[in-house]
């Protein structure tokens, strides 16, 4: 009986499937990337400032090439919105990492505002994982960037108008976040690509369309059942982060299939629309103002209008079942007989162990 392991936080679930059953498995090669070590060591000890814009593994892994550099830079200002993330995983850097948070000026204002950290002459090197978005089509460096460090960026999109999940297109939403990046002077923006949880290509300042071919393309034939592992720590930290990682692997699965989503989500839920929602403070009627992951909520409610979803997470089941209305399991043994019971006797189930790394194709 073949037996898969999921990333699950910082550890791994079991889950086995009969043979019988089991249709195709995404596991894309990790052989075959490159880090062009010196260029990263030159642009670090170029900086003025270094910005780590997320404590996805892959990124923490590149940030540890940079130590030697580092070194030799003692008081270089280093930012992350994780602080404490980031120097659990590299105890180097302990008490050198602060946080920036967003700057808050003062009046009703939507336009978006920069700190001058951000916006003085100094060279500035910021640093991150490129991972699927349904709203952007991939976050990358320069996405995360705004979305941690510019104040009301999100106001660039208005009210999100365009929510239908785009996972890999280029979308308005992702363009407006680069218009913001572009007007950051003296930045250049590395993002890393990550393959089996560690990074399998840097790219300097990378247009859209070369961050999207680097990632692994999975062909596979739809069938009635998809397990999806959103990746593990750095990507199932939230709710929020799972929901939108499915919509580059949901292909796999046929339109009201089953899926088993497996997302420790040890943060919660992981945006302000959704703690809205499970604390019954998500009225209805039009909002004349973004919340702050409005779009989760819609991508929440398709992804249960359309497919049959069990959730295995670490989320209360107060959230998960009653307030959000999953169907959930206790345990990775339980949640796949359950998921074996819908799709029948010679069903098939598909397996995507990190569906934040690569684009399933139905073949």
């Amino acid at each position: 009986m073949p037996e898969l392991w999921i990333p699950y936080g910082s550890v791994e679930t079991l889950v086995t499937i009969q043979a019988e059953n089991l249709g195709a498995v995404s596991e894309p090669p990790v052989e075959g990337g490159s880090l062009d070590v010196d260029r990263l060591v030159e642009l670090a000890k170029g900086s003025g400032r270094l910005f780590i814009c997320d404590a996805t593994p892959a990124t923490l892994e590149v940030l540890k090439v940079l130590l030697p550099a580092l070194g030799e830079r003692p008081g270089l200002p280093i930012f992350s919105a994780a602080p404490k993330k980031v120097e659990a995983a590299v105890p180097d850097l302990k008490g050198r990492v602060t946080t920036l948070p967003p700057p808050l000026p003062p009046g009703e204002g939507g336009e978006p505002v920069y700190s001058s950290e951000l916006t003085d002459g100094g060279a500035k090197l910021f640093l991150g994982s490129a991972r699927p978005d349904p709203l952007f089509g991939i976050v990358d460096a320069k996405t995360e960037a705004c979305l941690n460090w510019i104040a009301r960026a999100k106001a660039a999109l208005g009210l999100a108008k365009e929510m239908e999940p785009s996972p890999f297109q280029k979308t308005e939403a992702y363009s407006a976040m680069e218009g913001l990046a572009d007007r950051i002077p003296a930045s250049k923006f590395v993002t890393v690509v990550p393959r089996g949880g560690k990074p399998r290509t840097a790219m300097e300042d990378a247009p859209f369309d070369a961050v999207k071919n680097a990632f692994a393309k999975s062909p596979m034939p739809q069938a009635r059942g998809i397990v999806i592992g959103s990746g593990g720590r750095g990507y199932d930290d939230s709710l929020s982060s799972a929901i939108r990682g499915v919509w580059n692997v949901i292909d796999g699965v046929r339109k009201a299939g089953s899926v088993l989503l497996i997302a420790e989500c040890a943060e919660g839920v992981g945006s302000t629309a959704l703690e809205m929602l499970v604390t019954g403070r998500m009225g209805g009627g039009r909002r004349e103002r973004y919340v702050e992951g409005i779009e989760d909520v819609f991508y929440l409610n398709k992804l249960k209008e359309e497919y049959d979803v069990l959730l295995l997470s670490g989320l209360p089941e107060t959230y998960a079942s009653s307030k959000l209305g999953f169907a959930t399991a206790k345990g990775s043994g339980e949640a796949v007989g359950r998921i074996l019971n819908r799709v029948g006797r010679s069903g098939k189930i598909n397996v995507v162990p990190r569906a934040a790394e690569c684009a399933v194709e139905s073949a």
